[in-house]
């Protein structure tokens, strides 16, 4: 008997590595089940932000969520599609039909979904509605100053509020009837809010963040190794300096070619300095650009050749 239940615990597990090649024993949790807390099945939810939460399944190390409308039988569309370890999760929602399931997921084992229906129905009071911001997405980054702001139509609103703030401080404000603002932002970081009104009432501000970034990096400086430098080893070592400035985050690449003209690219990658690779005898010349998360691009360094001659 005690042999048996060996053989059982052997099939029910399996053998894995991790990362630094120590042995893992992954369980097999395809017959357990994923229990769905809210919204639970068959319910109608008076707001268009829905929280969603299940209960965590023993050995599971993730979770597939999953939302769709009107159902996953006759889908229209699939809202949320996301895989996480959290057992809870956040999702704004117009008014309709849907249907969520969850399934539990380790490296090697998955549950079976389950599934709840449940209907998102018109807020009955009017600052209890939120505004869906569209587009663009939180936390932005961008070099184009003039954005279109979309946000999604509140029933029996009038007209919608829109804030600029900068440092925490309203630096403009204006309202539209539209679901739309186009809005030139000031480079740098600002957010963006919506509320709708209906005369008497309104709700509470939907916001977003967004860096506008107009400034191109500064231009790289080489240094290392120097122009028509003659080098005794194929190992060699790229050094140059840029002073970074405040805005989205700045990336260098380089480039080293095989020739003065700069067709016969070798290797092209972002890189830090100081960046190391490994070369053939030959003459070659390499320049190094920055760009940034914005898509700014500074104008390329000077061309350095050197020789290897090992």
């Amino acid at each position: 008997m005690k042999r048996l239940f060996f053989y059982i615990a052997i099939a029910l597990t399996v053998v894995a590595c991790d990362e630094e090649g120590g042995l893992l024993i992954e369980t097999d949790i395809s017959n357990r089940t994923v229990t769905l807390i809210a919204p639970s099945d068959n319910t109608e939810v008076s707001s268009n932000t829905i929280f969603f939460d299940w209960n965590a399944v023993e050995d599971a190390t993730s979770y597939e969520f999953q939302i769709a409308t009107p159902d996953f039988d006759n889908p229209a569309q699939l809202v949320a599609n996301t895989v996480d370890s959290l057992t809870a999760s956040q999702v704004e929602l117009n008014v309709g039909t849907y249907q969520w399931r969850v399934k539990a997921l380790n490296s090697n084992y998955e549950t079976a979904y389950s599934t709840a229906s449940f209907r998102v129905v018109p807020v009955e009071n009017f600052p209890d509605n939120v505004v869906l911001l569209s587009e663009p997405a939180n936390n932005f980054i961008t070099n184009s100053a003039t954005q279109t702001l979309q946000w999604q139509v509140i029933d029996g609103a009038t007209l919608y509020r829109i804030q600029i703030l900068e440092n925490g401080s309203v630096v403009d404000e204006q309202t539209t009837v539209s679901n739309e603002l186009q809005v030139t932002f000031s480079e740098g970081d600002s957010t963006w809010q919506v509320r709708a009104e209906n005369g008497t009432e309104n709700t509470l501000y939907s916001s977003r963040d967004i860096l506008v970034d107009l400034t191109a990096p500064n231009v790289p400086t080489l240094t290392l190794p120097q122009d028509e430098a003659v080098l005794t080893s194929g190992d060699v070592s790229f050094e140059w300096t840029r002073t970074a400035i405040d805005g989205s985050a700045e990336t260098d690449t380089i480039s080293i070619y095989r020739d003065e003209a700069l067709t016969d690219l070798v290797l092209e990658q972002e890189a830090t300095s100081p960046f190391n690779t490994t070369l053939e005898n030959n003459t070659y010349y390499w320049q190094v650009q920055a760009s940034d998360a914005a898509g700014n691009q500074s104008n390329t360094s000077s061309v350095f050749s050197f020789t290897v001659n090992q």
